[in-house]
């Protein structure tokens, strides 16, 4: 498992994640105004910043995360907003499906992930490929964070680490990252309702209508992503290629 800056990367979350406003779809490129006054280099470094994958790395997992391609996806029975009871075999037998983990609607890099393919999530329409985000962030979380964003695509909850389990991208949380969250006011067991203090290592699976991975993407520099315009890429040609 990565190492990294406890303390610095608790700071950057709960700074982010308590008032951020939904970002724009150009948020992420747009440079200031040249009227505006330029931003501090403290308030620069609290600036959330995706980085897309480069290109070598993209489908990529590491050792004992994510599924192997070519595997059975497993079925799980998750919980969406309304509280109603989805099954993820019941999506892919319907259509080729994305599936994306994320960390929590308290991560500002996982919202600006769940932006970008909320905005793009037509494109996909349009090639028959369905979208569904899964944390263990409870339903009336996963709802703010659906509502924030305009999320068009289901959002379901794993609380009990069901699907995380099973595609094999939990994160673990050690006993100083779970006190350094606390220290700066983030409770993890507020989000998911569980004791665990586990989230998701970032993943992406794509998965056909039978039920097979075709595509896997796991990294755990959680600000580092696939970019929607990579993954209508790799749904054109690997679905081409089938």
């Amino acid at each position: 498992m990565r190492t990294f800056s406890v303390c610095s990367v608790v700071l950057l979350l709960v700074s982010c994640h308590r008032e951020s406003p939904a970002p724009g779809p150009s948020s992420m490129v747009e440079a200031p105004r040249a009227a505006a006054p330029a931003p501090s280099a403290s308030a620069t470094a609290l600036t959330p910043r995706l980085t897309e994958t480069p290109a070598e790395k993209l489908g990529t997992a590491p050792a004992g995360f994510g599924l192997g391609v070519g595997e059975p996806a497993p079925d799980a029975s998750l919980t969406d907003v309304t509280g109603k009871t989805v099954r993820l075999a019941e999506l892919y037998a319907a259509r080729p499906t994305l599936v994306l983990f994320y960390r929590g609607g308290w991560c500002p890099f996982c919202n600006l992930q769940i932006h970008e393919f909320s905005a793009s999530a037509q494109q996909f329409e349009q090639r028959g490929i369905g979208i569904v985000a899964i944390s263990v962030d409870k339903p009336s979380e996963e709802a703010k964070t659906q509502a924030r964003h305009g999320v068009p695509f289901p959002m379901l909850s794993d609380s009990k680490l069901v699907a995380h389990q099973a595609y094999h991208v939990v994160h673990v949380t050690a006993d100083a990252e779970r006190k350094a969250f606390a220290s700066h006011g983030l409770d993890l067991g507020a989000y998911s309702g569980e004791a665990h203090g586990s989230y998701a290592v970032p993943a992406i699976f794509l998965v056909d209508r039978t039920k097979t991975v075709r595509f896997v993407h796991v990294d755990e520099d959680y600000k580092t992503r696939p970019s929607a315009k990579q993954m209508l890429e790799v749904v054109d040609r690997v679905l081409r290629s089938k």
